[in-house]
């Protein structure tokens, strides 16, 4: 599969084609078929409202996790907050994507454990979004956490054994299926589907893992002298944007 908008539409239909109806984390229970569509946001907000903005054409809903402390963007800015508002707007529903690399065992024990750390938060994050937070992903999990199971009462946990049982998971990180998504939908062998996608990979046309990578690296030199302009009157005379990037 190529990751290119029109391939992530074919996607979509093939698993309509093979009747699943497409559910969240909170209704899929009133589905004898289904699938739960997902997106980590790791790297770029902006991508993923141009999927966001694509799946609504679609007529899908999806949910996607955010960072809290993403060096990549910044979720308290007037910036980031346009852009989580356009993907809501999409109707898509936002989660938290919780990373344990930020903690250490000194933290957590203050805290108070792990599910402490995620309930501050998920606290957090609905203050700065004015909304209710009611799930989570885990960024880069340690395997301690992927068998955790953590049951955090009335937020879903997306890496859940219900979710990671109960359901046949996919996904395309790194750019890479692990596995055959196409003879997934079509072997009728799995009921309920958990898949995994990320915006960042996803493009007009195909492009390979080295150069979505360099764009991205490059994209950002235009960005932090955008920030610039509005911060530094006549930035042209000191700087010019060509010399800059």
């Amino acid at each position: 599969m190529e990751f290119t908008y029109d391939s992530y539409a074919n996607l979509v239909s093939k698993l309509r084609k093979h009747d699943y109806q497409f559910a969240s984390y909170h209704n899929y229970r009133a589905f004898e078929k289904c699938v739960i569509m997902r997106h980590d946001i790791d790297y770029s907000l902006q991508k993923s409202v141009e999927l966001a903005e694509f799946e609504n054409q679609l007529g899908i809903q999806s949910t996607y996790f955010i960072l809290l402390s993403s060096p990549f963007y910044n979720i308290l800015s007037k910036d980031a907050v346009g852009r989580i508002k356009k993907i809501q707007k999409a109707g898509h529903e936002i989660g938290l994507h919780f990373d344990e690399l930020n903690y250490d065992k000194a933290e957590y024990d203050k805290i108070g454990g792990v599910k402490k750390a995620i309930y501050r938060e998920i606290d957090l994050m609905s203050t700065i979004l004015d909304c209710d937070i009611k799930a989570v992903s885990m960024h880069r999990p340690s395997k301690r956490t992927l068998q955790a199971n953590y049951d955090l009462g009335v937020i879903v946990n997306s890496y859940g054994k219900e979710f990671f049982e109960g359901f046949k998971y996919v996904s395309d990180s790194r750019r890479r299926w692990r596995e055959n998504i196409d003879e997934i939908i079509s072997c009728g062998l799995y009921n309920k589907l958990h898949i995994l996608t990320h915006a960042f990979w996803y493009n007009k046309k195909e492009n390979t893992l080295k150069a979505t990578i360099k764009d991205f690296i490059a994209k950002a030199g235009l960005e932090r002298y955008e920030i610039l302009e509005s911060n530094i009157s006549d930035l042209q005379s000191i700087v010019k944007k060509d010399d800059a990037i």
